[in-house]
């Protein structure tokens, strides 16, 4: 599997990141618009199969309801529906208008997804919001904006708790096999020369994190 990614405006730089093996793909987090990612999978010669939401704020969905039109299921956690359909999802703060969204797809913890060929674990991990969810594609975690490299989600939009957060990390990511490439939902752009899709290096390991992230400090 290649992981490549497209990077959203500043300063959020938010990621979209599309999974392809076998001329299939994942979008995942569509935060860029429906027509750069379906652009993208052009480019790289992929079919979009279907669309994974790590969580609902607006910054991470806003290409999600024109790739829905356009044939492709979106997946979400269905603990994570209300914030996805209200005014909690940060549009109107981040000058973003959006369509209604429903998900096709209602996901739980430990869902097993069958993606063929693309095997998908769902990982509750709500603290950044509520419903919040990180996917393990083929031994490869996308945390959305729950785990960075050297930091972790913001607890204090709506929704968010500090503890939940601190629990999602330490109990159940930090449990993965510490050789996990962990591919985060902002960072530095690594864009070269406006061109786009690029192939994405992995922010972290799940290892360096174990040893390093400074929500230790929390426990």
């Amino acid at each position: 599997m290649k992981v490549y990614s497209i990077v959203g405006a500043s300063p959020l730089c938010e990621r979209t990141y599309i999974a392809a093996e076998d001329s299939r793909s994942l979008v995942i987090d569509p935060g860029v618009s429906a027509d750069r990612i379906l652009d993208a999978c052009m480019k790289l010669s992929v079919e979009p199969i279907a669309v994974l939401l790590t969580h609902g704020h607006a910054d991470h969905i806003l290409g999600a309801r024109d790739l829905q039109k356009a044939g492709i299921k979106v997946y979400a956690a269905e603990a994570e529906y209300g914030l996805i359909a209200s005014r909690k999802n940060l549009a109107l703060a981040l000058g973003l208008t959006l369509e209604p969204l429903l998900p096709d797809v209602a996901l739980h913890d430990e869902d097993k997804l069958d993606l063929a060929p693309f095997e998908v674990k769902v990982i509750a991990t709500p603290g950044h919001t509520v419903g919040g969810v990180c996917y393990l594609v083929d031994g490869v975690l996308f945390s959305g904006d729950t785990l960075f490299a050297g930091s972790y989600g913001r607890t204090d939009f709506p929704t968010g708790d500090e503890m939940d957060l601190l629990c999602s990390i330490t109990n159940t990511l930090f449990e993965l096999p510490k050789e996990t490439p962990v591919y985060a939902g902002h960072g530095v752009d690594q864009t070269a020369d406006g061109e786009e899709p690029i192939l994405a290096e992995a922010d972290t390991t799940i290892g360096k994190e174990y040893y390093t992230n400074p929500i230790l400090y929390l426990l």
